[in-house]
């Protein structure tokens, strides 16, 4: 297997349970650049990442790994539109305003997926992607994500313990 600059791994102070480099017990999905606008992330699901039917993937884990895969993808575009490697300088942050899934058929739970996603349009506040899963050489879910630019200060706000 090739080696690959993951995108996660250069962003300090991730702690989502998908993409987050920082969350031990997250699902710890990999992006990478294939080509100029175009990232993949490779995710090999665990026989616990199960739908009800147990030998399909859950649909809940395809959507966070597509919001991961595109959010993730869009920070690294704004590095790269500013000529900037990941991680350098002032944090990027982008969280997801919305998200359109298109589930065309079930992921089998024993097969990598494969997810490729495009930044369609880009500006400093927000980014729109596209992205596609296949597994088995086949597309299974297409999907859109809207993102928009978070302050750091949003990004380490503390929670509020009072609340229940």
């Amino acid at each position: 297997m090739a080696s690959h600059e993951y995108f996660q791994d250069k962003l300090v102070g991730n702690h989502c349970f998908g993409c987050g480099a920082d969350n031990p017990h997250g699902l710890q999905i990999k992006s990478y650049w294939e080509g100029e606008n175009l990232s993949v992330c490779q995710f090999n699901p665990l026989y616990y990442h199960t739908a009800a039917p147990s030998h399909f993937l859950n649909g809940g884990i395809i959507a966070m790994i597509i919001d991961c895969h595109c959010i993730c993808t869009a920070i690294a575009y704004a590095y790269q539109f500013q000529e900037r490697e990941i991680g350098e300088g002032n944090p990027i942050w982008f969280a997801t305003s919305n998200l359109t899934l298109n589930y065309k058929r079930p992921v089998n739970i024993a097969e990598q997926v494969i997810l490729e996603a495009s930044v369609m349009d880009y500006d400093e506040k927000r980014a729109s992607l596209a992205c596609k899963l296949t597994s088995e050489g086949k597309t299974c879910v297409e999907a859109t994500l809207e993102a928009i630019a978070v302050t750091e200060e949003w990004m380490n706000k503390s929670p509020d313990k009072n609340r229940i």
